[in-house]
């Protein structure tokens, strides 16, 4: 425990007092093009010493889905030179019901992704954690939805970047957090246009030093740019950020996904993991640790565990320079897939009273949850492959339906809420 403390905090120093040059693409729109924000980081970047050097690619309106197959963006990424790409879906999609940002963001957050670390193998994504309206989407507002408030709205999208960082290991720069820090603490201080929708000038500013602080990992009250702003204001932003992002980095994963090493994992059985090295080619040294007592240094080992239970995996490699460690938790249950049943998954605890999860030998996709009645229900899934967690503990008692889909074959699985 004491070589990791020391080796976080090693970590984190070095990121907080080196004078540093990122490269970075931001990928958006008129979010990111409004009082043009990859210059307001870079101005900040300046005032401690650093350098920002950046491209945009920032047409008003566009979305995830547009920018995944927009030559223009795909052959800039493909560079291959990029520390970060910044990604930033139009303001409302990521506040949209479950099954619209299920078939219309995610995978197109994640195509993005796994693009930007084919072609950059040094770099990582980061993601644009946008706001809520002002008052809410009165175009998209019904009776009783969350849309139609500030609140409700940001919720969502807050959610939603953070589900796609988390799925894709990427980093957040939560712009939408320090805006609720600021409405909440400031309250007349005026983050928006006159459309109550996009940036003032404060609102870029509080965006910029956001994205200051998740890129070069350094306390925001060190900067001295104040912008267009005032400087009484500028130090309430520099201190919001400082409150809400420096001091939660690895809230928004900002220091645990940016990170060289990386892995991915499958079933060999009920108790083998394999474990396979996806850091860069530049990596020479791989150090496992599986979590039982027991470690390796080969580049791809398979690992077999004496016991069931939950086990924190760390990867260490030297990719790109640098030493660092990526961490996943595997899950080895007391009955394998394979002696379960016929079917190439396992699914527990049933009854259950907060998180249903799901063991599969195969990916799996296209969840619906339905009521009783046949009623669809919107509920938040994750997957750390080979297992996906289904939250339930806001559910009234009773019978659900789960449907989801195993390649070309769908199930559909009775669930019970206690």
């Amino acid at each position: 425990m004491k070589i990791k403390l020391l080796f976080i905090i090693s970590f984190f120093s070095a990121f907080s007092l080196a004078q540093s040059v990122k490269k970075v693409f931001f990928v958006g729109n008129s979010y990111t093009a409004f009082n043009n924000l990859p210059q307001l980081v870079q101005n900040i970047a300046v005032s401690t010493g650093d350098n920002l050097v950046y491209e945009a690619y920032t047409p008003g309106g566009n979305t995830l889905k547009q920018h995944a197959t927009n030559p223009a963006v795909t052959s800039t990424i493909d560079l291959g030179t990029w520390d970060y790409v910044v990604l930033q879906e139009q303001s409302q999609i990521p506040a949209f019901p479950l099954p619209y940002v299920q078939a219309e963001l995610f995978p197109y957050g994640a195509q993005l992704v796994t693009r930007i670390r084919n072609s950059n193998p040094c770099g990582n994504a980061i993601f644009y954690m946008t706001w809520g309206r002002k008052n809410g989407d009165a175009s998209n507002c019904s009776p009783g939805s969350y849309m139609c408030t500030y609140t409700g709205m940001d919720d969502k999208i807050s959610e939603r970047y953070m589900h796609m960082a988390l799925e894709n290991e990427a980093l957040v720069s939560p712009v939408g957090k320090v805006w609720r820090w600021l409405r909440t603490n400031y309250p007349n201080m005026e983050l928006y246009e006159t459309d109550e929708s996009h940036p003032s000038e404060i609102g870029s500013m509080v965006a910029a030093y956001t994205f200051y602080t998740t890129i070069f990992k350094k306390d925001p009250l060190l900067a001295t740019y104040n912008g267009n702003i005032s400087a009484a204001e500028a130090q309430i932003v520099r201190t919001a950020v400082h409150n809400v992002v420096f001091n939660n980095m690895n809230t928004y994963y900002i220091l645990s996904h940016d990170v060289n090493s990386r892995f991915s994992t499958s079933m060999v059985n009920s108790q083998t993991v394999q474990f396979q090295n996806e850091s860069s080619p530049s990596a020479t040294t791989y150090f496992w640790d599986f979590g039982d007592g027991t470690t390796s240094t080969l580049e791809n080992p398979q690992h077999s565990y004496a016991a069931t239970g939950n086990y924190t995996v760390s990867f260490t490699t030297n990719a790109c320079g640098r030493n660092t460690t990526a961490t996943k938790n595997i899950e080895i249950l007391a009955l394998g897939v394979e002696e379960s049943s016929a079917k190439p998954f396992l699914l527990y605890p049933n009854p259950v009273e907060k998180f249903l999860k799901i063991q599969s030998r195969n990916r799996l996709s296209s969840f619906q949850l339905f009521d009783a009645s046949g009623r669809r229900i919107e509920t938040s899934i994750e997957e750390q492959y080979p297992t996906y967690a289904i939250d339930m503990q806001r559910l009234t008692k009773g019978l659900y339906f789960l449907k989801f889909t195993d390649g070309a074959k769908q199930y559909s699985e009775k669930i019970q809420k206690k």
